[in-house]
């Protein structure tokens, strides 16, 4: 992400690299992209206009450079003339850092909103327990088994607060590692699409597998959008139905790996509900034509 800058497919192109490759060929496109890798590592996004210092860099010659940076409008200078840069590129940077700063600033909200709801929760914890222990004082197994209980509540009721609070980005990288900007903007199109639980779920179960990665968390929704499971209630029923049919079948699997790992896309179709909401159906199938039309766009 501190390296990325954005490329337009097809910037060879555009009207003012056309004469650029009219009259330097692939070498003066080279030159272009190679001044604009240098922009991108300034602060402010433009450097000094010492032409002999950037061409010993580049290993390109001193006045194909001068002529690519001074007589295709390519670049602006500032009032002193010291300085170059790319109006055009200064702009998607600027939005870039714009972006970043927002999500790290939900980022450092949700992590403050997590830590303030433990440590309240800690407060409270000394005063509740006092009860338990003087109720269940003369049967200490029982008590036990009744403050594993509470506990155990206590964990899930912490999870579901902690990703509730945290956004879908912050709770991709605290569960499946970094992100580029290919999976930031796959991870706001399925929220658009499905929403927040849903993909926050997809993450989790990605999680607790060995293959932690967007493409996992990917197959998982297109699987639940096959099935047409488009909200978190028809999902959780699914996975209990799933849960309890294996356990009928006592499979006994380490990893939880979802059904449609293993199986076809003639059984996965034989497995959607049988009276399924029209509505739900409806809203699934305009899902599926919108992730076709960007299908080009989901890598990892």
């Amino acid at each position: 992400m501190n390296s990325y800058f954005s490329h337009d497919s097809n910037a060879r192109n555009s009207d003012k690299l056309l004469p650029v490759r009219m009259k330097y060929g692939a070498e003066g496109y080279g030159i272009y992209f190679m001044l604009l890798e240098r922009l991108r590592e300034e602060a402010d996004y433009m450097s000094v206009k010492d032409y002999n210092m950037l061409a010993f860099d580049l290993r390109v010659d001193a006045s194909k450079l001068k002529s690519i940076i001074e007589d295709f409008g390519l670049f602006a200078f500032t009032e002193n003339g010291e300085c170059f840069y790319s109006e055009g590129f200064k702009k998607r940077m600027e939005l870039k850092d714009k972006k970043s700063n927002k999500l790290s600033e939900a980022g450092k909200r949700g992590a403050e909103k997590r830590w303030g709801s433990n440590g309240e929760e800690a407060k409270q914890k000394p005063s509740d327990s006092h009860p338990i222990a003087n109720a269940m004082k003369n049967d200490s197994k029982k008590r036990k088994v009744k403050e594993s209980k509470v506990n155990k509540s206590k964990e899930d009721n912490n999870k579901k607060s902690e990703s509730s609070s945290l956004s879908i980005h912050d709770y991709f990288q605290k569960n499946i590692g970094p992100e580029n900007p290919a999976i930031i903007e796959g991870l706001e199109m399925w929220k658009d699409d499905l929403g927040d639980e849903v993909v926050k779920k997809a993450i989790e179960i990605t999680a607790l597998g060995d293959t932690r990665t967007f493409n996992y968390v990917q197959g998982i929704l297109r699987n639940w959008l096959n099935r047409n499971l488009t909200t978190i209630d028809l999902i959780n029923a699914a996975e209990q139905q799933r849960t309890a049919k294996k356990r009928r079948q006592n499979i006994g699997r380490e990893e939880i790996i979802p059904d449609w790992v293993d199986k076809t896309d003639q059984e996965l179709e034989q497995e959607k509900p049988k009276e399924s909401d029209p509505e739900l159906a409806k809203q699934a199938d305009a899902i599926k034509e919108r992730l076709r039309r960007r299908k080009n766009k989901w890598t990892n």
